[in-house]
């Protein structure tokens, strides 16, 4: 973070490593882009967020870096006093932090940030300058404790659709290097970190035969670096007469657009999920986990499909293939 003459400059942190986590901020991010002067904020956050592509495109994002934990310079006491430098060198006017951890009040407190508006609760409110004048509840969801904090100090949020708009070029890269794929494109987010969301190679094989049987069209597997063996046997479905694409490890900027063009997105309770929602496309999300309820109802994008017995901690596994089917024919596609 670079030194400066006089302070200038709001700073958030949003310290959540993933890709939906980052996602489901977003409206805050551009919230308080709105409301501060500058109409621009720089964020801090974790390197899985992946925020450096996430955000590229957006006119409100000034800067991105990194909190570098678990492990990184930014980890125990010795760490907390590198980040209290870091806030120092920046000369940030304002600090909003969208997490309750007094780590990062107590930081931007050290480091002289004379604005500091955040979710904390009990003492750590007395560090704060901007607070609501009801505290933030506990018990809320992540992203609803942040909803608290800006419509408590009268801040204008709005969840735009799309969220996320991918540029004109890559769309039109996408468009050319798929132009052979035949319509409709159905993109199928295989990826999970957590076993209890991950509904399983045979049930995606299973899917991918049955929507080229119904639908005919393109599926495209994403997925991260995990993911490869597993797109590898999906497509041993496929033949001659079908086009199963894999994308693999790709730049974000490319899946946004890949995820903007495709008619409907079906995947695991995931990173990519929130992202197809935020790109405006039909998502049909596989729900299995009790910590799934609040996600199923975060975008009127997302179409859940939830076990027949209902959500439980074993997960998403007995989720039908019809099921799914059905779900993809409620979102217009037939």
């Amino acid at each position: 973070m670079s030194a400066r003459s006089a302070r200038q400059g709001v700073l958030v942190v949003q310290p959540l490593p993933g890709i939906g986590d980052m996602v489901w901020h977003l409206p805050h991010l551009l919230a308080i882009a709105r409301h501060e002067p500058e109409g621009r904020v720089s964020v801090l956050t974790k390197r899985r967020s992946l925020a450096d592509q996430l955000l590229s495109e957006i006119p409100e994002i000034a800067e991105i870096h990194w909190l570098e934990r678990n492990p990184g310079r930014h980890d125990g006491w010795r760490g907390f006093l590198h980040l209290v430098g870091d806030l120092r060198r920046g000369r940030y006017r304002k600090l909003w932090i969208l997490h309750d951890s007094g780590r990062y009040l107590l930081a931007g407190w050290l480091a002289g940030i004379p604005r500091r508006a955040g979710i904390a609760s009990g003492w750590q409110r007395l560090l704060l300058s901007d607070r609501p004048a009801e505290p933030v509840p506990r018990h809320l969801h992540t992203v609803e404790r942040a909803d608290w904090l800006l419509r408590g100090l009268s801040l204008d949020l709005r969840r735009r659709l799309p969220l996320l708009t991918a540029g004109a070029s890559q769309r039109s890269a996408i468009r050319s290097r798929f132009a052979a794929c035949p319509r409709p494109w159905l993109a199928l987010g295989i990826g999970s970190s957590e076993a209890s969301r991950q509904w399983g190679t045979d049930n995606f094989s299973a899917l991918v035969a049955a929507l080229l049987g119904r639908w005919g069209g393109s599926c495209f597997l994403l997925g991260g670096q995990a993911e490869r063996d597993m797109a590898e046997r999906i497509m041993q479905v496929g033949d001659a007469s079908t086009t199963i694409v894999t994308l693999i490890q790709q730049p974000l900027q490319e899946v946004i657009a890949l995820l903007a063009e495709a008619q409907v997105f079906i995947g695991n309770d995931t990173g990519m999920l929130n992202l197809a929602a935020a790109c405006g496309t039909a998502s049909v999300g596989l729900f299995g986990h009790p910590l799934s309820a609040w996600v199923a109802g975060s975008s009127p994008c997302i179409h859940p499909v939830y076990p027949e017995s209902g959500l439980s901690h074993q997960g998403v596994g007995s989720i039908r293939v019809a099921a799914v089917l059905a779900a993809v024919e409620r979102t217009g596609i037939a």
